[in-house]
């Protein structure tokens, strides 16, 4: 790989591994807080002000003992299977077509039709894959497309805008795809009422590889170009932090519904659309680049923190699952873009957000941020595990053929006969440094504030909460935090369905015992959800619970923490109505074995 995938020390040798002989487990601290509902951290699978710059050492590099990342030259090297597999459930699978039914788009907006013109699952063949002989589509910045690229970008999407609404080639049946997937309209197969949902866990990178795939390639087809290829909006390098140019001027790739005080802004991946942004447009690049170094340096030992947490069939995506970190930074653009006002269309809502042109751009950096964890972790399986590997999904391809795939067939983008163009990558190459602080010791506690658990009972989130949380073990040494990621997990988020929700988790030492300065501390992560409506049995609107995970063992590191045997996390509230039912931190078994 070029240079700028060296932040990661690597061996000279291809990474080896040996397969655990036990599930992987959580050692959870005593604590008061409700414990987690979800269960997924336990399941056995294999499968601030910052100086950013280009310093000598990143940050990023993680030290595996003599074995780090394995070799990243190739970029399809054989990878041995990380987890022992005891999944005991089974893979997500398609829907029955024939029972498609009205989708709910929540507060604001009316029921949508958004079922599909084909309704018979006897259609439906396994995908043929491109062969190998079959020209390489290759994805490049969207700021940076030459004018004959973008010739073919314009005409590609006015063909397909001109299309008839029910030909399933046109931007409308392509948008419905995913409010199809995404707000009810179908059940999960066998299992009533319950929702077949593509965000919210580990299936949300897979599926949406697949209909950017198809997406890319009808446009392909529709200009008579078999190597077209989508550009990506390159909003993880300052440069393309703001919507491209190209999605502005007016044409296919524009959109009436976008939020106009944002069209030449800078993105901000903990966004709030009733929230101003304190920041310039620099220390927003700034944290942004800090946000994703951070993503990326604290999951990369631990997928389900990249990916999100297993689902399996029967399960709500929902159901007191944590959304991957990369999932939350990709619901920050979408949110920048749609409408700030209910129902939050185009992009900023779930069952609109294929309307507008740049969402299959903003998908496509998305996906290649997937591209590059898998990169960074030697191309290891993410998941070694037959639910994740074997769930299915399907699709209209460029020949007017329903098809099937399944995620195991995914995981390299060679065989999906695509790549993408090697650009910079800032927030990889940086080495990050908090600003010089003076520890100001206070002449006494009166300048301080009192910290205490957080307890049994939930609590609303209408104001910041800061809560003492014990750590399961302090001082670790450097192979207990090679062997267990600590990871601070927030249970029992109840939210309204229908509306945006964020929140932000910081985390500080203590002073003394339970007191905290003024001070936040440093930022763990955020929950960041999208409008989403979901109908209980009753008929009526419906809150959810998800859980949040945020890797911190670098972080504590940061904060000079390693010794207290507590810290202090503090939740600072921006939109939403949002209950929080606990907080503690587990020590997870990382997928890397020594």
């Amino acid at each position: 790989m070029a240079s700028s995938l060296s932040f990661l020390a690597t061996t000279a040798s291809p990474f080896h591994h040996h397969h655990s002989r036990h599930p992987r487990k959580a050692a959870r601290a005593p604590t008061h807080f409700s414990p987690s509902a979800s269960g997924a951290s336990t399941n056995a699978t294999n499968a601030s002000a910052y100086d950013i710059g280009g310093d000598k050492e990143s940050i990023l590099r993680l030290d595996r003992r003599n074995v780090l990342l394995g070799t990243l030259g190739g970029l399809y090297g054989a990878a041995a299977l990380g987890r022992e597999n005891t999944a005991v459930a089974t893979p997500i699978g398609p829907p029955d077509l024939s029972k498609c039914k009205t989708a709910h788009a929540g507060t604001g907006a009316e029921d949508v039709k958004c079922c599909p013109p084909y309704k018979d699952n006897s259609e439906i063949v396994d995908y043929k894959f491109p062969t190998s002989s079959t020209p390489l589509r290759i994805r490049k910045p969207a700021h940076l497309l030459d004018a004959d690229d973008l010739a073919k970008y314009e005409e590609a999407y006015r063909r397909m805008r001109a299309l008839d609404k029910e030909d399933p080639w046109s931007l409308e049946q392509q948008a419905r795809v995913h409010c199809q997937y995404c707000d009810g309209a179908y059940d999960q197969v066998g299992f009533n009422d319950v929702q077949l949902q593509v965000h919210f866990s580990w299936i949300f990178l897979p599926w949406h590889r697949y209909y950017i795939h198809f997406h890319e390639r009808i446009l392909g087809k529709l200009i008579g170009d078999d190597t077209f290829a989508l550009p990506f909006w390159n909003w993880d390098s300052p440069d393309g932090m703001t919507i491209p140019p190209i999605f502005l001027k007016e044409g296919p790739l524009n959109d009436a519904l976008r939020n106009p005080a944002n069209l030449s802004r800078v993105v901000d991946y903990q966004y709030s659309p009733t929230t101003e942004s304190p920041y310039t447009d620099e220390e927003l690049k700034m944290k942004n680049l800090y946000q994703m170094n951070k993503t990326f340096r604290e999951s990369l030992p631990l997928p389900e923190l990249f990916l999100g947490d297993p689902v399996r069939a029967g399960e709500e995506a929902s159901a007191s699952k944590t959304m991957g970190q990369i999932e939350s930074i990709h619901n920050a653009p979408h949110q920048f873009v749609g409408l700030p006002d209910a129902p939050f269309r185009d992009m900023g809502n779930l069952y609109s957000s294929g309307y507008d042109p740049l969402f299959y751009s903003h998908h496509s950096n998305v996906d290649r941020m997937w591209h590059i964890y898998r990169q960074k972790r030697g191309n290891k399986v993410d998941f070694n595990d037959p639910d994740w590997l074997n769930s299915s999904f399907i699709f209209f391809d460029e020949n007017k053929q329903l098809v099937k795939v399944k995620v195991a067939d995914c995981l390299n983008p060679l065989k999906l006969r695509y790549t993408y163009e090697d650009v910079e990558l800032p927030w990889a190459n940086s080495s990050i440094k908090k600003k010089q602080k003076a520890k100001a010791k206070p002449r006494s506690r009166v300048s301080l504030v009192e910290v205490s658990e957080f307890g049994p009972d939930p609590r609303p989130l209408d104001s910041t909460i800061r809560a003492l949380v014990q750590r399961p073990k302090k001082s670790r040494t450097k192979g207990e935090k090679e062997d267990d990621v600590e990871v601070l997990v927030i249970d029992g988020i109840e939210i309204p369905d229908n509306g945006p929700v964020n929140f932000q988790v910081y985390v500080a030492a203590p002073y003394g015992g339970n007191f905290v300065g003024p001070d936040l501390g440093e930022s763990a992560g955020n929950f960041l959800k999208l409008p989403h409506f979901h109908i209980s049995k009753k008929g009526d609107a419906e809150k959810k619970k998800f859980s949040l995970k945020l890797g911190i063992s670098n972080l504590i590191e940061e904060i000079d923490a390693e010794g207290s045997e507590k810290v202090v996390v503090s939740l600072v509230p921006k939109v939403g109505d949002v209950n929080i039912g606990g907080i503690h931190i587990d020590l997870i078994k990382t997928d890397w074995t020594a």
